[in-house]
């Protein structure tokens, strides 16, 4: 370790300082009559404490710095993470098995302990410190394990990972093509039991989250059958206690797959809980897989969406693909010349390039504006600035020139229209730019800006995605064309369109919802996970249609059984929010009340709570995903019992050493303790003097 002192100014300066505390002290004591009454050592203590305290004051002023030079030695990185997924103990023996495996990772951990820093984490449906044994995870993900550990350890000394696991997973990526960018090599143990035992399987159900009141529905029920050879199954399909569909099925092998399809009629408007089950053989590894839950909302009807473009581009299948993925939307997409239809059937109109002087829109432009039909206008090149201007939809564009821009996204603060999911707002500005007409962008007072502009390294204040409200009619304003090159970088970095798809289909869900006017609205999905917290927001306002949220508003929650769960939302900076937490699988109501003044404002409405089961429709371990993993970046997988083995193998490795590091660290002079007290205790010395002798 090294210790030198730095000063902001020239140290030559010191001398000063000293020339400044010896003037000090002799101007002070140089005619004191108490200097001559005093023994001369008192007298030198007194004048050599002031001339210290004021020398010291004056160096003080140098901005003295201590600069400490430490050599520092980081051991190995090992990261041992333990699959906490719920399928890792599918089975009868569950308490044996648990203890097994807490054994075998346990072993690893307290054997490299000595050696290497052991980072113990756990991830099943999320990511979390140190072992956890309870194997209650509702899904599996690896790539969100990858993303954690490429934050914490980025720039780390990680050495290698070991991963504990039975191979299955049901969200994210594919596992063995995740850890690439940690470049460290990944050893597995390989859990769970990869013997084909006796078991019936509703491996899948699909069906449509919505419906449509009066139709019928379809419906997929994927079935296994593994070692139930001649086996007489029936399935049945019901909701509450009416069964609406049964099918006998006869098992033909060891190995048997088939899928029954089934309609269901859509007769009463609301959230419907169906139960799918089959029949249960003696024997079974588990019954737990037999039984599915899935809920279908009844609605009353479609809502159609007009995309209008001035030329064919990719922006049209993107925004189609990511609104079509809720069954309650129908996209049409056309250019302003060959639309024939009726403009009033239509809840939303997209205008890509439009208006532009390359096409005659205007007579379309009319009819929307006049059928007061929300509008979201998306530049480009084909956009001609000034005529969009004229429009007034919230944003101007100013000092055009005709030419391009890459603009890139940053979330907006306080945008409180709707809300969206943080992975969606953390990745949002890596994803490409968009391509819009340059100039100068601004919003009029009332526009909610969603996303800013970020121009080469330089974040903005101009409005990229903005909404606003013009004489009743919404409108929203993205300034850029190249939707499709964010669909495609999110499922580069995620594997899906999940993200880019919650874009788009919240920005249709508030421009098309029709508009709620009363003063007390209350904004909640009509669908959640049982693993996922139910958030609720509401808003409140006032005469002049300011937010407020003074008065406290309530919420209760009924279930089916009609049990009550009382709530008070929280406030925010002027609306309301609630986090009730995980609530159960079933259909729920709630209603809201809040009274401003002397009216009372209610709101109610239903979701329901879907169930996870996707980590017990398989009970045959993947040790071939773990073995190919660890092959990839050149390690090895094992089963518990051979933890010598990985252990060996980890302290073989020569890449696994140590890192030494210079560490160096600024600290101000006048922040530390010791120089605080050093001028206190120069003071009460001279001071205690003085006051024996009388002077004060």
């Amino acid at each position: 370790m090294g210790i030198s002192l730095i000063t902001e100014l020239p140290f030559g300066f010191t001398v000063f300082c000293l020339l400044v505390g010896a003037a000090y002290s002799y101007l002070l004591y140089r005619k004191e009559q108490l200097m001559m009454d005093l023994p001369k050592w008192q007298s030198r203590l007194m004048s050599g404490a002031r001339f210290t305290l004021v020398s010291l004051l004056c160096f003080l002023l140098l901005g003295p710095m201590l600069r400490v030079v430490s050599r520092e030695v980081e051991k190995p990185i090992v990261v041992l993470a333990l699959d906490a997924s719920k399928s890792i103990i599918n089975r009868k023996d569950s308490v044996d098995v648990i203890e097994k495996y807490k054994t075998s990772i346990e072993k690893v951990a307290s054997r490299l302990g000595g050696n290497y820093d052991v980072k113990l984490l756990s991830f099943g449906d999320h990511v979390r410190d140190n072992f956890d044994f309870s194997f209650s995870d509702k899904e599996t993900d690896f790539s969100g394990l990858y993303k954690d550990l490429d934050t914490k350890f980025a720039n780390r000394n990680v050495g290698a990972i070991v991963i504990a696991s039975d191979g299955l997973y049901n969200e994210g990526s594919n596992p063995v093509y995740g850890p690439d960018r940690l470049k460290v090599p990944v050893y597995t143990i390989a859990f769970g039991d990869t013997t084909i035992r006796k078991d019936i399987v509703i491996s899948k159900v699909t069906a449509n989250k919505m419906a449509f009141l009066g139709n019928n529905f379809p419906i997929e029920v994927w079935i296994d059958a593994r070692q139930a050879a001649a086996s007489s199954l029936t399935l049945n399909v019901s909701e509450d206690t009416a069964k609406l569909f049964s099918r006998s099925i006869s098992v033909s092998g060891n190995n048997f797959h088939t899928s029954v399809p089934l309609f269901l009629d859509a007769k009463k408007k609301g959230i419907h809980h169906y139960v799918v089950a089959i029949t249960q053989l003696d024997g079974e590894v588990t019954y737990t897989n037999n039984v599915r839950d899935f809920f279908v909302e009844v609605v009353e009807n479609k809502q159609k969406i007009l995309i209008v473009s001035a030329a064919p581009n990719p922006d049209e299948s993107a925004i189609k693909n990511a609104i079509e993925v809720s069954p309650n939307y129908e996209v049409s997409i056309t250019s302003p010349s060959d639309f024939t239809g009726r403009i009033n059937d239509y809840s939303l109109v997209v205008l890509h390039g439009l208006p532009s002087q390359r096409v005659d829109a205007v007579s379309l432009l009319q009819k929307v504006k006049a059928a007061r039909i929300p509008m979201w206008f998306i530049l480009g090149a084909n956009t001609t600035v000034s005529d969009f201007n004229n429009v007034r939809a919230g944003m101007q564009v100013a000092d055009n020139r005709g030419s391009l821009n890459d603009m890139q996204a940053v979330p907006a603060v306080n945008f409180s229209l709707f809300t969206m999911s943080d992975d969606l707002l953390k990745q949002i500005d890596e994803w490409p730019p968009l391509k819009g007409p340059f100039g100068i962008y601004s919003s009029n007072g009332n526009a909610y800006t969603l996303f800013n502009q970020k121009l080469g390294a330089v974040v903005t204040k101009q409005p990229l995605l903005s909404f606003a409200d013009a004489d009743g009619v919404k409108y929203a304003v993205l300034a850029g064309e190249g939707l499709w090159k964010w669909r495609l970088a999110d499922f580069s970095s995620n594997g899906s369109h999940d993200r880019s798809n919650e874009l788009i289909s919240k920005i249709v869900q508030y421009l098309s919802a029709k508009e709620n006017r009363s003063p007390f609205r209350v904004i909640v999905k009509n669908s959640f996970k049982e693993n996922e917290a139910l958030v609720i927001d509401a808003e409140l306002y006032n005469q002049s249609e300011q937010p407020v949220n003074e008065p406290e508003a309530h919420l209760t929650i009924f279930n089916a059984k009609g049990d009550q769960f009382p709530y008070v939302f929280s406030r925010t900076e002027n609306t309301y929010s609630l986090n009730v937490g995980q609530f159960s699988v079933g259909n729920y109501r709630y209603k809201a009340e809040v009274k401003l003044g002397d009216k009372l404002y209610v709101q109610q409405g239903e979701f329901s709570v879907n169930a996870l089961q996707m980590e017990i429709s398989n009970t045959v371990a993947n040790h071939q995903l773990l073995y190919a993993l660890s092959q990839k970046s050149g390690a090895i997988s094992i089963l518990p019992g051979d933890e010598d083995k990985l252990i060996n193998a980890l302290k073989s490795r020569e890449d696994l050493k140590p890192v030494s590091f210079t560490r160096k660290k600024l600290e101000d002079l006048v922040n530390l303790p010791w120089v605080f007290f050093l001028l206190i205790l120069l003071l009460t010395i001279e001071w205690f003097i003085r006051k024996r002798a009388g002077s004060y």
